[in-house]
């Protein structure tokens, strides 16, 4: 009977399960990530729970970085986080080819079967989270907080990290995931965590009612030229599932949705 792995829905969870796959001989056909709440059993597959080892994570990452690069397994993350469905047994698929040791070449071949769909999901990735980068509006909170709400496609919260740490290194501030319900929290000067937010209603208040809100609605208001306007040019740029979060659209995605 065919396996099936459930697993905690981070990267390191992931590996730790590739790496019992490895030790027990497991034959998968299925990962569940703990995310996937409306997850259907099979009744021909046999449930398996592994729990993230980060001792096994740690030694799987350096065994990927021995056998192919540093750059691979960092392309094999940022498409794991794109969470679509089933890029863990296309992940699973190009390891299997990369430790058969069948071609020394082969972990460098982007184009391979294997590689190229998690070659393009970690373009897709790396894009969403470069755009986000100019997507993110602070409020300013009590408690001198800046909150800023995102709602991602991908889970790229974690790779926006370094540039608000070394951008806003002495404010403290908060960047918070509403699709996925957790928060980036950085209180002191190089200290930034991860916090589960179950209950948002105090962020979201913030976020609607303070100044800088405003002021991102007045300046925009004041630069716009009504004759030089493109909505499908600007549907293109800026997809609308983006727009609520930034309070120089709200309006406009009040009309749109």
């Amino acid at each position: 009977m065919s396996i099936c792995i459930s697993y905690d829905s981070t990267f390191d969870g992931f590996l730790s399960a590739v790496f019992e796959i490895y030790s027990q001989h497991l034959d998968v056909e299925r990962f569940v990530p703990d995310r996937d709440t409306d997850a259907v059993g099979d009744l021909f597959q046999q449930n398996f729970r592994v729990e993230t080892n980060e001792d096994s994570a740690m030694r799987l990452q350096r065994a990927i970085v021995n056998q192919a690069s540093g750059e691979v397994l960092s392309l094999l993350n940022a498409a794991f986080l794109s969470e679509e469905e089933g890029v863990e047994m296309q992940i699973l698929a190009f390891l299997r080819k990369l430790f058969a040791g069948d071609d020394p070449n082969y972990g460098k071949n982007p184009a391979s079967p294997e590689m190229l769909p998690l070659y393009k999901l970690a373009g897709s990735v790396r894009h969403e989270a470069g755009n986000m980068l100019g997507m993110v509006r602070f409020s300013k909170a009590p408690g001198n907080f800046y909150v800023a709400r995102i709602e991602p496609k991908y889970d790229i919260l974690l790779m926006l990290e370094s540039h608000f740490t070394n951008r806003f290194a002495e404010e403290k501030w908060v960047i918070y995931d509403a699709k996925r319900r957790y928060a980036l929290l950085h209180e002191h000067a190089g200290a930034c965590r991860v916090v589960d937010i179950s209950d948002d209603a105090a962020l979201v208040k913030a976020i609607n009612t303070d100044d800088f809100t405003r002021l991102w609605q007045d300046y925009y208001k004041s630069i716009a030229i009504k004759e030089r306007e493109n909505p499908r040019l600007l549907r293109r740029c800026l997809p609308v599932r983006y727009w609520k979060n930034l309070p120089e659209r709200q309006t406009a995605c009040n009309l749109a949705l």
